[in-house]
């Protein structure tokens, strides 16, 4: 295992070096060695180190009928943690319910589709689909929601016959995921139509002919009598990156069906957020510390700030009112301990890399003496940054005390150390180094200051800094 993590540390850091025809060939291989060789979480970890250049890339991946299976609900997975959630299906039911199925399926079909995907040429590399699913899928999307819709039947029917299949299943959250994968399997191909009229995922701000493509869409749905067609509105809310823009839509289709009893899309819409902003809340809840950086820190806050005031206009967050008070705990502690945490010596490090720097032919190699005094003015203006951005929003997680706190004692550290390289300037310390390298460092406790507290904050240092400077000699 050790090995392992070391081997992918090595791909990590020469990722964007690796062809891409190896980048294709090296993916290939972990997915067919997923259920043979390796574990599905070693897969799983070579995967996602390798996914930033995926995102970008985009080999040809290696495809087997279970991922065809999926494909119409692959959208709505998630990382459960036990409980179902509304609209959602969890990643740990998908073996057990292609096991069950492939269990039940013909045996010959199954044969003659196998047959059918060793046959179809590998797509090209960097398209956003993979084109061998539409070709491939419909006849397995309709078999397995048939077959599967006849076994939910006979379990609402006999109890007995529910136990089984619960145990067979492992759990009837899985039961549950069973049921919304049949739900969208047979819409599958207005489904697929669907998605190639909505931009590649992430979706930002809907357009006006993707709003009525979805508006259309469900009137077709309507109109053939599909069983849940509310799942084409779970759809589209799971590929946008703010799927609160998709409430007025939704709103406006009225009081038609969504399959589900009491269900008006406005009312299934709310339902599927509140799931996914609880979810989110819950892992903030549960984020280590030790595992996230002062941005990520910051991003969480913003994230949370900006999720917490749509909940509140949307008369949501009542009913996440104790996610909301565990992300908010966890995220005021990993505020003190990430951002605030050492800030003062992060900082002013930043600041006396600068004002201490030996002159360059002084240094033993100036080249590494550089870029010493670059990283770590680097890292303090990184910490500033995250700092000012918590800073914004830092009483809805009620840090704002403790930010506004650490800004004055920062701002006072800086304008202190400002002051004391002016009293050397006056004194004439910083003369044989000349008024150029008296300008480096006063810039340097300006940049900071600016940063920190503003830029009136540093214009009196400024003035009073170049005041001294120009009267050295030279």
């Amino acid at each position: 295992m050790t090995d392992l993590a070391s081997e992918l540390r090595d791909i990590e850091r020469k990722l964007f070096e690796i062809p891409d025809e190896k980048v294709a060939q090296l993916t290939m291989l972990i997915e067919r060695s997923r259920a043979v060789v390796m574990s599905a979480a070693m897969a799983n970890a070579a995967l996602g180190t390798l996914r930033p250049r995926l995102t970008k890339t985009r080999p040809p991946r290696y495809l087997s009928l279970q991922r065809i299976f999926c494909h119409p609900f692959e959208d709505l997975l998630v990382i459960a943690d036990g409980e179902k959630q509304f609209a959602r299906i969890g990643r740990r039911s998908l073996t057990p319910v292609w096991d069950y199925l492939i269990a039940r399926l013909d045996k010959a079909a199954v044969k003659e589709l196998e047959a059918a995907l060793r046959a179809a040429p590998s797509p090209e590399m960097g398209l956003h689909a993979d084109p061998r699913i539409p070709r491939l899928g419909p006849k397995l999307w309709e078999v397995a929601a048939k077959l599967l819709r006849g076994e939910l039947a006979k379990a609402a029917s006999d109890a007995a016959y529910k136990d089984e299949m619960i145990h067979e299943l492992g759990g009837e959250a899985v039961l549950a995921d069973l049921a919304d994968m049949v739900a969208v399997l047979e819409l599958a191909l207005p489904l697929q139509e669907l998605r190639e009229e909505l931009s590649p995922k992430p979706v930002g701000r809907l357009l006006e002919p993707q709003v009525e493509a979805i508006k259309q869409a469900y009137a077709g749905l309507l109109e053939a009598n599909a069983a849940y067609p509310g799942f084409l509105l779970a759809l589209v809310i799971a590929r946008l990156t703010d799927g609160f823009q998709a409430l007025p839509i939704f709103d406006g289709l009225g009081e038609v069906s969504t399959g589900l009893e009491g269900m008006t899309p406005g009312k299934f819409a709310r339902a599927m957020l509140s799931g996914d902003c609880k979810r989110f809340l819950s892992n903030v809840s549960k984020t280590d510390p030790e595992k996230v950086s002062d941005a990520n820190v910051a991003d969480m806050v913003g994230d949370f700030a900006n999720l917490l005031s749509r909940l509140k206009q949307d008369g949501m967050a009542d009913g996440a009112a104790k996610e909301i008070q565990a992300a908010t705990q966890q995220l005021k502690h990993m505020v003190k301990s990430n951002v605030l945490g050492g800030i003062d010596g992060k900082v002013m490090g930043g600041v006396s890399a600068v004002l201490t720097a030996a002159p360059a032919e002084e240094a033993a190699d100036p080249e590494i003496a550089k870029q010493a005094v670059f990283d770590a003015k680097l890292e303090a203006e990184n910490r500033v940054y995250a700092l000012q951005r918590v800073a914004r929003v830092a009483g809805e997680i009620g840090a704002e005390k403790d930010v506004a706190g650490t800004l004055k004692d920062l701002t006072t550290q800086i304008e202190s150390t400002g002051a004391t390289l002016i009293g050397d300037i006056k004194s004439g310390k910083l003369n044989a180094e000349g008024k150029e390298a008296a300008k480096t460092k006063l810039f340097a406790a300006l940049r900071m200051l600016e940063l920190v507290a503003g830029s009136n904050a540093a214009s009196k240092l400024m003035k009073d800094g170049l005041a001294a400077i120009a009267r050295m000699p030279g």
